[in-house]
């Protein structure tokens, strides 16, 4: 797993997959987590579809809408949410049932869908209200759409949930709370589990990119320093990859022999060929 960049853009949703291994593998209940579910030949993908094995129910106020087979559609800070997204949502939680491999193999009874947006959509939930659906807030952030839809909905508004609950999903936006980043650091200094310090580590490496003062501020205060290093070593790394190149890039521009690189930069002949290529040097000094 990891979070691949577009240029200029943040990958969000990589951070949402890890968010959701955060809140759900620590409840011990046997799921399968496959994320862009693709539906059928064609790429119309889920963004996760969250199975849940076992009929033992989860206890936290997202989960426990959970069925077996559950939608999770999520929307990045960068993303809107209209009433076509919501029904978009609802069509692909039914195209999903449709391609059971026999008829029925997925009952409508044990499918949800939960739509994830970091701000209110109040436009599309006042919508959903004038066409005869009800919008019930069944706990803080927590909406449940109430009415004549064919698959059970609920509406996740994150940066409404209660302080000290899903940090994970509340750290994946702008402005991130300072006391939920701690307390992520603090799972990656904890935990034992390396599967469940590298989700951490997907959240937070959405987070650093949208909150960079505030991730420079914690290490410059020194706090959880093991954790931090450890979210930030593929920065570290590529940070420094980067900025040695740049000086292997200026020396040959200089004409400097190759020899004289080694020897200052403690790189290999082959890593500086591979340097100039990609900066289009053709002539290396020998």
């Amino acid at each position: 797993m990891g979070m691949e960049e577009e240029a200029g853009r943040v990958e969000y949703h990589y951070g949402f997959y890890g968010a959701v291994h955060v809140e759900y593998e620590p409840s011990g209940v046997d799921m399968e987590y496959l994320q862009e579910h693709e539906l059928g030949d064609k790429p119309v993908r889920l963004d996760m579809l969250l199975l849940k094995k076992e009929s033992v129910p989860l206890v936290d106020p997202i989960g426990s809408f959970f069925r077996i087979h559950n939608v999770l559609d999520y929307k990045s800070p960068e993303d809107g949410l209209t009433i076509d997204d919501f029904y978009k949502a609802q069509g692909y939680a039914l195209i999903y049932k449709s391609l059971g491999k026999t008829v029925n193999a997925i009952p409508l009874h044990e499918l949800t869908v939960s739509i994830f947006r970091h701000a209110f959509p109040r436009e599309m939930l006042k919508m959903l209200e004038e066409s005869g659906l009800k919008v019930k807030e069944t706990y803080p952030g927590i909406y449940k759409i109430i009415g004549s839809l064919n698959v059970p909905t609920q509406v996740i508004v994150t940066n409404r949930l209660p302080k000290g609950e899903y940090e994970a999903f509340k750290a994946l936006t702008e402005n991130a709370d300072k006391d939920d980043i701690l307390k992520l650091l603090g799972m990656i200094e904890n935990t034992s589990d390396p599967k469940m310090a590298e989700y951490v580590s997907e959240v937070l490496h959405v987070s650093i990119a949208v909150n960079e003062g505030l991730f420079n501020e914690i290490k410059e205060a020194g706090i959880m320093t093991e954790a931090v290093e450890r979210v930030f070593k593929k920065e570290f790394d590529q940070t420094r990859k980067e900025t040695e190149d740049q000086i292997i890039v200026n020396m040959l521009r200089e004409n400097v022999a190759v020899d004289k690189i080694v020897l200052y930069t403690k790189a290999t002949v082959e890593r500086i060929a591979a340097v100039a290529k990609a900066a289009g040097i053709s002539s290396l000094v020998l």
